[in-house]
């Protein structure tokens, strides 16, 4: 038998071990709080350097959906140009904020999710400061999965977004080929103008459905863009009907045949059905190519500028529209932390180049396009 001075000694080793180990445990796991993964079956929180009480207070939520689907599909599809487009999205969503912006994240797969969400990290601490993401696997009833690769893969899916997220109270849905020209604030403070029944908030689409290509009825005079859309997804839950999915499924399983435009045909059809309950956003928080490529359709921007520019049908990256495209890429080339006046100087140089230098555009044609593309910007660093 062992001395008992030796085994005590042993012991005392042993109960040093252990709380050696409990404490590089709980280190580690302080470590993987405060980078951000959230070791969740349902979702991944990613937070860049977290948010205060505070903050989560005044924050400004947005819905993003990405999904990758199959490679093989067209290049409307390319992952690439989403994630490159949702870069500057997210950097001019942050570089105007004064508040925190939080992303829902719904993507197919997690390594798209961290993609998305390591956008951001070689930006300034301060900057990185004002967004937090969080991943949300897509989701698809079961006698729905055939919705899933509607028009583009996933672009039915924020029909189905008030159930998976049932204690989000409102949020808005943003596409990714967006750029913000005034604070999303400004844009979030667009619920406030919503009345007692209103449960989301879309823009004009000021073309398509009123011509021969729509073969579904639709909202007001020119129908809706779906590229933003202000969702209240408390009251969305007692839509007439039996709340806000199963008055969607209604029309899909009604106008099937006749969709085109996947969920945005589905949109226009209900509130074709139901007016009442949408609000109408003003043109310039959802402006595109086809509202300046014949003058100008939106007299909104022609007041205030541009609030948000939307980059649909590839205007962005694609060469065919250099004014819209121009604007993409001073953002893009724009390093977060310089003055804004920088950016603007360089913008108004490159718009006046496109113009000098005759390069593809419809949008030259309207005359003050320019200063509607500037304005915005203008009036909050000026």
């Amino acid at each position: 038998m062992k001395p008992l001075c030796f085994r005590r000694a042993r012991m005392r080793g042993t109960i040093v071990y252990l709380l050696t180990a409990l404490f590089y445990s709980a280190l580690l796991l302080l470590m993987l709080s405060h980078s951000g993964l959230d070791l969740n079956s349902d979702s991944i929180t990613y937070i860049t350097f977290g948010s205060t009480d505070q903050d989560k207070k005044n924050e400004v939520v947005f819905f993003i959906i990405l999904c990758e689907g199959n490679a093989q599909r067209e290049e409307a599809s390319s992952i690439a140009r989403q994630l490159r487009q949702a870069a500057v999205m997210v950097k001019s969503a942050a570089a105007l904020t004064s508040t925190t912006l939080r992303y829902l994240v719904v993507a197919d797969s997690k390594e798209l999710y961290y993609n998305f969400s390591n956008l951001t990290s070689g930006w300034p601490v301060e900057y990185q400061r004002r967004v937090s993401f969080e991943w949300y696997p897509v989701w698809y009833p079961e006698d729905r999965e055939d919705m899933r690769s509607m028009f583009r893969t996933c672009a039915t899916e924020r029909l189905f977004l008030p159930d998976m997220f049932p204690s989000v109270d409102a949020a808005i849905y943003v596409d990714t080929d967006l750029i913000f020209l005034s604070p999303p604030e400004d844009l979030w403070a667009e619920f406030q103008k919503f009345d007692e029944v209103q449960v989301a908030a879309m823009a004009p689409c000021l073309y398509h459905y009123g011509s021969f290509r729509n073969k579904v009825p639709f909202y007001g005079d020119t129908g809706l863009n779906a590229g933003v859309m202000h969702m209240n997804l408390t009251r969305m839950k007692d839509f007439p009907g039996g709340g806000w999915i199963a008055a969607n499924m209604k029309v899909f399983d009604i106008f099937k045949k006749r969709i085109k435009l996947a969920d945005q045909d589905i949109l226009n059809i209900l509130f074709y059905k139901y007016p009442e309950y949408l609000f109408e956003l003003g043109c310039e928080w959802n402006y595109r190519m086809y509202q300046c490529s014949d003058g100008n359709k939106c007299p909104g921007a022609a007041r205030s500028g541009i609030s948000i520019l939307h980059g649909n049908a590839m205007s962005f990256v694609k060469g065919n529209e250099m004014k819209l495209q121009t604007v993409f890429e001073v953002w893009e080339q724009h390093e977060l932390g310089k003055p804004l006046t920088i950016l603007l100087s360089e913008l108004e140089r490159k718009l006046k180049f496109v113009s000098s230098q005759h390069l593809p555009s419809k949008c030259v044609r309207t005359h003050n396009i320019d200063d509607m593309l500037t304005r915005a910007i203008k009036k909050h660093i000026l």
